[in-house]
């Protein structure tokens, strides 16, 4: 993915500037007011309804407004406009745009005739694109896709994109999966400024109920967000929008294993909050051999046990290889209580067990502020995720991995400094 290898595109990262939407949007009603730009209503016998065009409601909604503005600036940065001139060449675009609005639709002229201008004029008519409808730019919708899926972030001190714990997570998932993992991405992180675009649990439950496909059949009026058609969920090609098959089983899967990826998005996320990131690869395969192989604190017993777990991720056997991993965890908690002295039996569970480890120093703070780890922990074992649908968890393996590799070293680091 680019954003990795290169960092992304540094200029599509815009920090809202309050002051200047304000003054934007003052210069539009002032403007309105000042040339009696009246906006006719239901009642319009000519038909005109700008009460409810996507202009004014842009300019109404404050996150739809702030978004135009930010096509602007994108667009004046690729010029190299001075960030003191923005309010200058936004506000003469936002001039066209009200000048093109107050006409009737038959009287109006194209907006790009040939004729002799100045670059600077051409800048504006480039800018006043963005308050067009149909202005989406690509790039830009690519990553307006990657922060609102929480997929990237970006560093403001080495001005870069960079993949977050989501963003390499979903690198590891097939097709079929990646698209039932965004579909679940949506539902966890559902905003009301978003809810056209995206899905939503009332949308996912009412979509995925047991009917037949031929049913599933919605009126136009009716809007469902536009990720469905995106994803090939809905098709749109017909009279009226359609389930597809290979919709209906996304969302059904989706529906099913609901808790279990939101606990997942919920363990990645918070993570990355206390500093862990997700690795993945064989590389990661190959540390968690070494670690355990040369490990001092690990009876053979884990050695062997940890073997299987990675030989049965290696064939495909994604939860059996997870469930002994979280033994294996668990063991050497066990076996840290009891070199200090302590009976793991008198603590109930791992989250106990760590919070002792970290207050005997067995265990660092951040470790033991890794507990997210544990949420995922009675959904995988108990069998609430089915194992036909284990490959959404396949990622999982390489989280796991890295605390299991962070979890010996300590362990081991300790008790080798306590017996020198």
């Amino acid at each position: 993915m680019s954003i990795e290898s290169t960092g992304g595109n540094p200029s599509l990262h815009v920090i809202p500037n309050h002051a200047l939407l304000g003054e934007l949007k003052r210069f539009v009603f002032e403007t309105a007011t000042q040339k009696g730009i009246r906006f006719s209503g239901r009642d319009d016998p000519h038909g005109h309804d700008w009460r409810y065009s996507s202009f004014v409601g842009d300019v109404l909604d404050r996150e739809r407004f702030e978004r135009r503005v930010r096509y602007c600036i994108i667009k004046l940065r690729e010029f190299g406009i001075p960030e003191t001139d923005y309010f200058a060449y936004v506000s003469k675009a936002l001039d066209i745009t009200l000048a093109q609005l107050e006409k009737n639709p038959r009287e109006r002229t194209p907006r790009h005739q040939p004729s002799r201008a100045s670059i600077q004029n051409l800048v504006v008519e480039e800018i006043a694109k963005c308050f067009e409808t149909w202005y989406y730019p690509s790039d830009v919708s690519y990553y307006e896709f990657a922060t609102e899926h929480q997929l990237a972030t970006y560093d403001i001190t080495s001005r870069r994109w960079r993949l977050s714990g989501i963003g390499q997570y979903v690198l590891q998932l097939s097709a079929f999966e990646l698209i039932v993992f965004l579909c679940a991405l949506e539902v966890t992180f559902a905003r009301k400024s978003t809810s056209s675009r995206y899905l939503n649990k009332q949308t996912l439950d009412t979509l995925s109920k047991a009917q037949p496909i031929d049913d599933l059949r919605f009126n136009r009026r009716e809007r469902l967000p536009m990720s469905l058609r995106w994803y090939g969920i809905v098709d749109t090609t017909t009279e009226e929008p359609l389930i597809t098959d290979f919709g209906r089983r996304i969302l059904v899967k989706t529906s099913a294993n609901l808790d279990v990826l939101r606990d997942v998005i919920m363990l990645l996320t918070e993570s990355e909050v206390g500093g862990f990131e997700f690795l993945g690869g064989t590389d990661l395969i190959e540390q968690v051999k070494e670690r355990t192989r040369t490990s001092r604190s690990l009876i053979q017993d884990q050695r062997v046990s940890v073997e299987i777990a990675v030989n049965l991720f290696m064939t495909g056997h994604y939860l059996d290889s997870l469930r002994i991993f979280y033994s294996n965890i668990e063991a050497v908690l066990n076996l840290a209580l009891m070199k200090i002295g302590l009976r793991p039996e008198d603590f109930g569970g791992m989250k106990p067990k760590l919070e002792k480890l970290e207050k005997e120093k067995v265990l660092s703070s951040k470790l033991s502020s890794w507990l997210e780890v544990v949420t995922s922990r009675n959904k995988v074992l108990h069998g609430n995720i089915v194992e036909d649908d284990a490959a959404l968890v396949k990622p999982l393996f390489f989280f796991i991995g890295a605390f299991w590799n962070r979890l010996v070293e300590e362990v081991d680091f300790y008790f080798e400094k306590t017996a020198g």
